[in-house]
């Protein structure tokens, strides 16, 4: 070790020991300035900070609560001052059952293709929300004084689609196709009339004789003479124009689509028609989806594939679907019966059919019922005619005693007369419905009565069961129940006149009464009401009294729609189903706000 480069031991401990002591002071040192100048650089700004934050917070509190105070003082402003209206513009899709087949509207049979008969085509005449028969393309109408030839005027103007007029020529073509049995329309009863064209726009009928009901008649839709002329009435269902008619409607065609490979589902797409006579839809688009079952249609109110439909019974739908969708129940004017043979061997006897009457709690079976309905107590709707009769009164004991007295006597359980079991064979279309009313009436006369009933239902849509042929033209049952369409006129002679009870004829019941037979032969007569009112009441009575059938109730729909469409007023009377697109051009599935007047 070199001299003057090392110090001794002793001494250069003592050095790093005073050197550490130094370092220490000034680690504290620095320690205590940190700590001052976090206390003043920091510290305070966080405390500024803090109140700054509450600062906010405050002025974020009352911002929010201006903020609701203003929403609601819109709220009530627009609530005071402004109303949603319905407004132009949508699509609103109705599912109907189908099947859609033909758009020929003289041929539509279903109620998806009468649905779209009426959405495409005008008529004569319509009924109103009233249930009262107005002009469509008729203008005024006169009748002279034998009331046999009635001139309708025509309104000026009108066009089909195509551009083409529609003219008093259209409605004497469309006329003399129905008169011709080859073109299967299920619009009869047109044989025994006479029309012409007076001009373009007047059109003659001349009748063998008075009908007061004509007028009605005149709801048929109208064809265009210059896309069909040519064509064979029997070849009619298979031309282009079933599939894409040329119309005169709110409406107008746009295309129809095939949603499934069997063509069970099918969707009419229309549009709204500027050219109609009586100012355009509301409405861009109707469409008409045609489902096979209720089941589909249900399906599709779950789906939101369907604005509305008028095929379902509302208090049936689930709860889910139910908060979406909105009804209103609208009766028809159809009459649902129970109909007696009256040829038939066991029900011949008008005092077992009086039985059969009395024994039916008519109020407890409609309130069995899933769709609404009201009471029908005789032939005629209580809307159609004056001071009709009461119908029969529930009466177990009287119809017990009536079997009783006309030789059925209880035995072993069963009614019995001669050695033979009082057995009622009933037969009913196949529907839900129906089934219900079957399954009602059968356990009331089996407990009531002590009679056997033998049910059938059979399924008109079936052609292996040949309904028409094997069941209703030769009257194959005791009792059918059965769904009568009466429409806007009291006349019912089709469904109650002995000329009726042919296989052909719709006496269901093969009624004959020579009092009743003159009462609908003179209510038909003349155009008086009071005279027709008295005519009616008479023969309301003598059915009455002879049973050969037992109202059970008049039918209403349930028109099930979205919570946001406006479609039928609620006080609006049907005719038919079909009747419920009268005011379908206010119809709309979109709304504005507009402020109210003073």
């Amino acid at each position: 070790m070199k001299p003057g480069n090392d110090e001794p031991s002793p001494q250069k401990f003592r050095r790093l020991r005073r050197t550490q002591k130094a370092l220490g002071q000034s680690v504290r040192q620095m320690e205590k300035t940190t700590i001052r100048h976090a206390k003043k650089f920091v510290s305070s700004r966080l405390d500024r900070l803090s109140a700054i934050r509450r600062s906010v917070f405050g002025w974020i509190t009352l911002i929010v609560v201006l903020a609701g105070v203003s929403a609601v003082q819109w709220y009530s402003f627009r609530q005071a001052y402004t109303v949603d209206i319905p407004t132009s513009g949508g699509t609103y899709s109705e599912g109907v059952l189908g099947p859609l087949e033909t758009l020929n509207p003289i041929l539509a049979r279903s109620n998806a293709e009468k649905s779209v008969a009426k959405l495409l085509f005008s008529s004569l005449y319509r009924y109103d929300e009233t249930g009262n028969i107005k002009g469509d393309l008729a203008k005024s109408i006169e009748v002279n004084e034998d009331q046999t030839v009635y001139t309708v005027s025509m309104h000026k103007g009108a066009t089909w689609s195509d551009g083409a007029p529609l003219t008093a020529n259209d409605v004497v073509f469309t006329v003399n196709l129905l008169k011709n049995p080859e073109t299967r329309s299920p619009i009869s009863g047109w044989g025994a009339f006479k029309v012409e064209a007076k001009d373009a726009n007047t059109v003659v009928f001349t009748l063998p004789g008075a009908y007061a009901p004509f007028v009605h008649s005149l709801t048929f839709p109208i064809l265009p003479q210059h896309s069909l002329a040519g064509i064979k009435p029997s070849e009619l269902r298979d031309q282009s124009f079933s599939q894409s008619p040329v119309t005169s409607g709110p409406f107008a065609l746009r295309l129809v689509q095939t949603i499934t490979s069997d063509g069970g589902k099918r969707v009419a797409h229309l549009v709204a028609n500027p050219k109609y006579i009586h100012g355009t839809p509301k409405l861009d688009r109707f469409q008409i989806y045609a489902y096979p079952s209720r089941e589909d249609i249900e399906r599709a109110l779950r789906t939101h594939e369907i604005t509305a439909t008028p095929e379902l019974d509302y208090e049936s739908l689930p709860e889910a679907t139910k908060r979406i969708y909105q009804s209103e129940s609208y009766s028809i004017n159809d009459g649902v019966y129970a109909l007696f043979n009256t040829r038939s061997q066991v029900l011949e006897d008008r005092v077992v059919r009086e039985a059969l009457s009395i024994s039916i709690d008519r109020e407890k079976l409609r309130n069995q019922l899933s769709r609404p309905s009201e009471s029908l107590d005789g032939p005629i709707l209580s809307n159609l005619a004056e001071g009709l009769p009461d119908g029969p009164k529930f009466d177990v004991a009287r119809a017990r005693s009536l079997l009783d007295e006309a030789g059925w006597k209880q035995a072993d359980g069963v009614r019995k007369k001669d050695g033979q079991d009082l057995v009622i064979k009933m037969v009913a279309l196949k529907s839900a419905e129906f089934s219900q009313v079957t399954q009602v009436l059968a356990e009331a006369w089996r407990e009531n009565l002590d009679a056997k009933i033998d049910v059938q239902i059979v399924d008109p849509l079936d052609p292996s069961q040949s309904v028409i042929q094997t069941v209703l033209q030769p009257r194959s049952y005791d009792v059918l129940i059965y769904e009568l369409v009466i429409g806007g006129d009291p006349d019912v002679y089709a469904y109650w006149h002995s000329s009726q009870a042919s296989p052909e004829g719709l006496n269901f019941s093969n009624y004959s009464n020579t009092i009743a037979d003159d009462a609908l032969s003179g209510g038909r007569s003349r155009v008086d009401s009071q005279y027709r009112d008295d005519r009616y009441k008479a023969f309301a009575r003598r059915w009455l009294a002879d049973v050969p059938a037992l109202g059970l109730y008049q039918p209403k729909i349930n028109y099930i729609s979205s919570r946001s469409a406006k479609a039928l007023n609620k006080d609006t009377d049907l005719v038919f189903l079909e009747s419920r697109y009268i005011n379908v051009i206010y119809w709309s599935v979109e709304t504005t706000s507009v402020y109210k007047t003073p």
